[in-house]
């Protein structure tokens, strides 16, 4: 059950590698096509008990080439109507804003990934399932000073270190706009 547990989670950061890195990538104008979003309304769509309200504005966005014009486009930010926003239009018709500071706050969910990662190499290393909190303790005590354990150690500094320069750069971006 360990190692299956241990698998979940590998399997998981390796979403959450992927949906950070495609909007990264995104976000940095490196892939997709890039663009204008006019802004025409905003409107707050409802989150689930689990999550909070999110503000969505949409409008009409046009490619820089004038190849691709969609009057139904929209992006999760707040953006005062009238507003004209640089986003980069990815597979499946999703927007996402393009700058400096979404590319890091991006990034940032990357290197969360690795925490994510981390927390799995003592179950998949170990075989054990925990069932509380004390035994979670007991196997991250068993695989210290292990092979695994420094992989794990050096895993959540580097998580730690990403993500928390990454959203410092975010939160200095957003200072100075």
């Amino acid at each position: 059950m360990g190692r299956a547990l241990g698998g979940l989670f590998f399997g998981l950061a390796l979403v959450i590698f992927g949906v950070g890195l495609y909007n990264a990538s995104h976000a940095a104008g490196v892939v997709g096509t890039h663009g204008t979003l006019t802004v025409e309304r905003c409107w707050v769509e409802q989150g689930s008990r689990n999550s909070s309200d999110t503000t969505v504005c949409g409008g009409t966005f046009r490619s820089d080439d004038g190849k691709v014009v969609d009057d139904q486009a929209s992006i999760r930010a707040k953006v005062k109507p009238g507003s004209k926003v640089s986003v980069q239009l990815g597979t499946g018709g999703r927007y996402v804003k393009v700058g400096f500071g979404e590319t890091t706050r991006w990034i940032a969910m990357f290197f969360l990934g690795w925490l994510v990662a981390a927390f799995g190499m003592a179950f998949a290393a170990t075989g054990m399932f925990p069932r509380s909190g004390m035994q979670v303790a007991l196997i991250t005590r068993a695989i210290s000073g292990t092979k695994v354990g420094t992989v794990r150690k050096w895993f959540v500094r580097g998580g730690l270190a990403g993500a928390g320069v990454c959203l410092l750069l975010t939160l200095l971006a957003w200072l100075l706009s």
